[in-house]
């Protein structure tokens, strides 16, 4: 007997958390090595970094933020604190999840509807009841009709929440359509973290011949594709997940967890 897509997908889901517990993201985000501060930069601007990294060991992400915009203020082209700051608002974004995520649930989806039996009109009722129950965090919709997806992100736009969907082939040739919704403070923080990491790798980046950039900084590479992952990006976050193997090939932990997506 075959097991149901539905299945597989959050089977795929909990081995991809596993490898992104075991994968510490405070060891290779904030506390990456080095963290130093060259001699011209102010001690003021060492401060602000050393006090945000404590901050953030505490888990006080909101004056962990402070701090670090403290930093960016001394030095604002400077990308490994804009790295930090994406950090430390994905880990806030996590926190403002409600209801939380369970704490063995590392890269867990919140609230999941499979609604590929189901018609449009029963789908948008279970995503109504879905956002009467979630007041931030994250539901994931998956249907089996592209038009039906259509319909879903047009009756979620208008209420400013964050939407991205993508398609998945099936095994019958086929397309599934994962809906990926994000609500609330877990939406402002993610989308924060979104453009303090694309803002360290704007900062740090090489051109190739024909003058495309490409992120020469492995740590907000590998961190924004894991945001994008949670985001229901996985394109994406594979593309960043592999630059990121490209910058660092000897990483083992990353290159499992690349593999890992892959066979999915």
């Amino acid at each position: 007997m075959k097991t149901p897509l539905i299945t597989i997908f959050v089977v795929a889901i909990m081995v991809i958390g596993l490898f992104l517990a075991f994968y510490d993201y405070k060891k290779h985000g904030i506390h990456e090595q080095p963290i130093g501060i060259s001699k011209s930069q102010s001690e003021a601007l060492k401060k602000a970094r050393v006090k945000g990294e404590q901050l953030v060991e505490k888990q006080d992400y909101d004056s962990a933020i402070e701090e670090y915009k403290r930093a960016i203020q001394l030095s604002p082209r400077d990308p490994y604190i804009r790295n930090d700051l994406g950090a430390a608002y994905y880990y806030l974004g996590l926190k403002a999840m409600d209801p939380p995520i369970p704490d063995d649930e590392d890269i867990g989806y919140g609230t999941s509807i499979d609604a590929r039996q189901l018609t449009k009109e029963q789908t948008i009722e279970k995503v109504k009841e879905a956002l009467n129950t979630v007041k931030s965090g994250i539901i994931t919709v998956v249907v089996k009709d592209q038009s039906v997806s259509k319909d879903i992100e047009l009756f979620i736009k208008p209420m400013g929440h964050y939407i991205h969907i993508e398609s998945e082939p099936r095994e019958d040739g086929g397309q599934n359509y994962w809906a990926t919704i994000i609500t609330g403070k877990t939406k402002d923080y993610f989308l924060n973290a979104e453009k303090e990491y694309r803002a360290a790798i704007d900062l740090l980046f090489v051109r190739d011949a024909e003058g495309r950039k490409y992120s020469s900084y492995s740590v907000a590479s590998r961190n924004l594709g894991t945001l994008y992952f949670r985001m229901g990006r996985k394109k994406e976050a594979l593309n960043h997940w592999q630059r990121a193997l490209q910058l660092e090939p000897s990483d083992q932990e990353l290159k499992r967890l690349v593999d890992s997506y892959r066979k999915q």
